[in-house]
């Protein structure tokens, strides 16, 4: 990904100058120059590309280039401070500003110009290095330092920076002698450079800069672990930190401190190495494996929890378990991606890279401002291929569903899933709209009809939402028969049920009408429910039966499925859209990830597991039948012990009295007992939407490697998207005036406590 372009915005002819979020440019003759530079650029490759931009003589001036580098970035505010650009490891980091903080778009640099008589000129090194007391081991231990006695202001050279820098620091001769990092024989100061947790010789030295505590304690934490020791930290002074082995003996130490020049935490004296006996370490510290995920995420945010172990334990060669790694990558997910405002503004990006990568169905509905390049946030639809695929290969049945999504901007997710021949709800298409009505049902329906699926003889199960079935009932609608056959939800009808009358019995016997197989059943639970209430009865009788009850259900085409479980939505847990659609998208990879693997582990069986136990179970049971033959291919299967009689016929159309063979299309355990009196295989008579090799094709498809964040592309033709606008709730109505009461004897006459007099 070296060849990456970062737009670099160039400022010149001005002064640097603080303010309240830290470093700004002002009094540019010039608007900022924007040139384009390659992740990999040395810092020669960047002057040249400066002097050509800028049209300076490189024989007649020095630039000297100054970063304007995020030291802190939170959601509410960034602040920048300086970062001269010395050395190439400087450039890079610079060059990684929009990679480690996706909210900053470009790169900054402000360009010091000075005319030089000659380009040989020898600037020399002019910085002069004050001497002053150390600490004594004693008052380093105390933390009892005489700070105006060893802080006189003074210039420390560093990097290669002309001006040099004032620290105020503890033990200034030591520290400053460890600041410059000399190498007695050259001569020549070694530049320190900006570190995290990712440093290149994973090391500590003199010279390496922090943006702050917490961070230099994390590098500590690392290094710590990987030589298994021990360390205690303390505040000196403020912005002074000593970290020393815990052992006594042992000679360990680093100190620390906040310099002026660039705001950062710098490593200013290091003892370097251990004295003591190697400590036991225990467990692996999981706070610091957060630290290294989160980095990780920051640059590539699809990475799967699997992908992260592997990274993880070869870079640190400790083992954590997935679902840790999960969990971290979670919080990782909210602390970067949690900005609600910013999360409408970078989803299009984001689903843009899925397009790239993956290529994504999307369609999106948004309220265009005045100004047409910005909009509000109205509604997305969205579905992988690789979901469109493998729905091919699933029974035709679909469930629709939505699901409160509850933040800073309540909205609502819809959803469409399949079942796949083990029956697991499949995850089919998805959108996000800030309401639910009949127009998003609408948006929802034609987009599965013309971006998911064409398929005839569609089961759909929905709620019995009058938005809803409004658009099923719609003229010319593609969800009428012949092209799909409408059921209800029985969570959902048994749920607004019980809103109606208040009665959990009365909602049990609805249930257990809706679950029954046979009609002699149905019937009778029907019968109880009016004796009990005429009014329920009446109520249920306005619902055509087979849309909810299953010994209604013309042509069995429920598969047996009474309710919606949605899957797959763990991710939309009060997190902002693009946060929950990164988590999603490890939810679906996961999902087909998982399944394939089950699908392949059973490969010596025609059909699924569920399938496969259920008519295991079944064989078991079936022993106690005693089959009578009747006319033609039916037969009687009886149960002695309690005179129980099914029917039971093996043709085409195979079927039970007890309703379950053609509810769930496949053997019941009447048909069992039949199929073993006959010596015939029972599994020709299970129906081929149990195919394991069906369910292995259903999760074939795999999912391709999202780019970084840095590369994820605009997405063309979608405005700047802001937070979704809701219309203001209706005015309370007026409050309506008292009816007057009308007076009847003396307890109805009015009185004025402040105008009667009271008698003496």
């Amino acid at each position: 990904m070296d060849d990456i372009e970062i737009p670099v915005s160039c400022y010149w002819n001005g002064c640097i100058k603080n303010g309240p979020h830290g470093i700004y440019y002002e009094g540019s003759a010039l608007a900022p120059k924007v040139i384009k530079v390659k992740r990999n650029t040395d810092l020669i490759g960047l002057l040249d590309m400066l002097y050509l931009s800028t049209g300076l003589d490189k024989h007649r001036s020095k630039l000297d280039i100054i970063g304007r580098y995020p030291s802190v970035v939170r959601q509410s505010m960034v602040r920048y401070v300086r970062l001269p650009l010395v050395n190439d490891r400087r450039l890079k980091i610079m060059l990684e500003v929009p990679l480690v903080h996706p909210s900053i778009s470009n790169v900054e640099l402000y360009l010091e110009v000075k005319e030089t008589s000659s380009p040989w000129e020898n600037r020399g090194n002019s910085s002069k290095r004050q001497k002053t007391h150390q600490p004594s081991c004693q008052e380093k231990a105390s933390g009892n330092v005489d700070a105006s006695a060893i802080n006189p202001p003074g210039k420390l050279e560093g990097d290669g920076v002309e001006n040099g820098s004032t620290l105020n620091v503890p033990g200034l001769e030591v520290l400053a002698n460890a600041c410059l990092n000399k190498d007695a024989d050259s001569g020549v100061s070694k530049p320190w450079r900006l570190s995290s947790l990712w440093f290149d010789d994973h090391e500590l030295h003199v010279g390496q800069c922090f943006k702050d505590r917490d961070e230099l304690k994390k590098a500590v934490d690392w290094c710590s672990i990987r030589g298994r020791h021990y360390f205690t930290v303390q505040e000196i002074e403020k912005d002074v930190y000593v970290f020393e082995c815990v052992r006594w003996k042992c000679k360990w130490s680093l100190w620390a401190a906040r310099v002026q020049e660039h705001g950062l935490v710098e490593i200013i004296k290091y003892t370097g190495l251990h004295t003591c006996f190697l400590e036991d370490p225990g467990d692996f510290k999981l706070e610091f494996a957060a630290d290294e995920i989160e980095r990780a995420v920051r640059v590539e945010p699809t990475l799967s929890a699997a992908e992260l172990k592997k990274w993880l334990n070869e870079k640190t060669g400790y083992k954590i378990k997935i679902p840790e790694i999960e969990d971290v990558k979670v919080e990782a997910i909210k602390k970067i991606f949690g900005d609600w405002d910013q999360s409408f503004r970078v989803m299009p990006k984001l689903m843009a890279a899925f397009h790239s990568s993956n290529g994504l169905l999307v369609d999106w509905q948004y309220d265009i401002y005045p100004n047409p390049e910005f909009a509000s946030f109205r509604g997305v639809f969205w579905a992988f291929p690789q979901s469109i695929e493998g729905f091919t290969h699933c029974r035709p049945l679909i469930v629709v569903d939505t699901k409160d999504l509850n933040g800073k901007y309540p909205m609502k997710l819809m959803t469409a899933s399949g079942v796949d021949a083990a029956n697991n709800y499949f995850p089919l298409a998805f959108a996000v709209t800030k309401e639910v009505s009949t127009e998003s049902w609408r948006w929802f329906l034609t987009g599965i009809r013309e971006k998911v699926t064409q398929r005839k003889d569609l089961c759909l199960i929905c709620s019995p939402h009058p938005d809803i079935l409004a658009v099923i009932n719609e003229p010319g609608s593609l969800w009428q028969e012949p092209w799909a056959y409408n059921r209800f939800c029985l969570d959902h009808l048994s749920t607004h049920f019980f809103d109606v009358f208040k009665n959990s019995r009365l909602k049990s016997l609805m249930i257990l009408a809706a679950l029954a197989n046979q009609q002699d059943e149905f019937d009778s639970l029907m019968e109880t429910i009016e004796e009990e209430n005429p009014e329920a009865k009446r109520w249920l009788d306005q619902m055509p039966p087979h849309k909810w009850a299953l010994a209604h259900d013309s042509g069995r085409r429920r598969y047996g499925i009474m309710t919606i479980e949605t899957s797959s939505l763990n991710a939309f847990h009060d997190l902002p859209m693009t946060g929950a659609l990164l988590l999603l998208f490890d939810e679906l990879r996961s999902s087909f990830d998982k399944s394939f693997s089950s699908s392949c582990v059973s490969l010596n069986h025609v059909y699924t597991k569920p399938v496969m136990d259920k008519l295991e179970e079944f064989m078991k049971d079936s022993a106690t039948y005693v089959i009578t033959p009747l006319v033609r291919d039916a037969f009687q299967v009886s149960e002695p012990s309690d005179k129980k009689e099914w029917i039971v016929q093996l043709n085409d159309s195979s079927t039970c009295t007890c309703g379950e063979f053609q509810s769930f299309k496949f053997p019941c355990v009447h048909a069992l007992a039949l199929c073993d009196k006959l010596k015939i295989n029972p599994l020709q008579y299970v129906d081929d939407c149990y195919n394991l090799e069906r369910y292995q094709k259903t999760y074939a498809a795999k999912f391709n490697p999202v780019p970084q964040v840095l590369a994820w592309p605009e997405a063309l033709g979608v405005p700047t998207l802001f937070p979704p606008v809701n219309a203001p709730p209706p005015p309370p109505p007026p409050p309506q005036p008292l009816p007057p009461r009308k007076a009847s004897g003396k307890s109805q006459r009015k009185t004025n406590p402040r105008t009667v007099k009271k008698k003496r």
